[in-house]
């Protein structure tokens, strides 16, 4: 038996006025040609806060570092608040030798994501600063 089936996924759901998008897998390149577009209505779509699970990720290289990043402007733009569910210490290590993890509010838990009330915390970015 032959399993065609993509090594890598996604799976949103609104969890507590939050919009829960659980990634698995591995998030290289191919993966990212692949949800990058799903991602995309997901997050330019949402009313709600944006959760970005990680938790059951195997593998991330730029090209799963590109889908968030894709996923943080997507959520900056419409003013929602974008948090990353990731406990595991390469993947953060990746992201930090990558220059983005200050780019992110990161939480090692789901339940840590859900815990800040909805809407609540920064989510607007300061002001331009003027020019008098």
């Amino acid at each position: 038996m032959h399993d065609d089936s993509p090594p890598f996924g996604l799976h949103a759901r609104v969890r507590q006025e939050r919009l829960v998008i659980t990634l698995w897998g591995e998030l290289d390149i191919y993966a990212t040609e692949r949800l990058t577009g799903r991602l995309a209505e997901l997050t330019l779509t949402c009313r709600h806060d944006v959760v970005l699970d990680l938790s059951d990720v195997t593998f991330l290289d730029c090209g799963g570092l590109s889908l968030l990043c894709q996923a943080r402007n997507a959520t900056r733009r419409r003013e929602l608040r974008l948090t990353v569910v990731l406990q595991d210490p390469f993947h953060r290590k990746v992201m930090r030798l990558a220059g983005v993890a200050d780019c992110f509010a990161v939480v090692p838990r789901l339940r840590d994501a859900l815990a800040v009330p909805p809407g609540g915390g920064p989510r607007r970015r300061p002001p331009a600063p003027s020019h008098a």
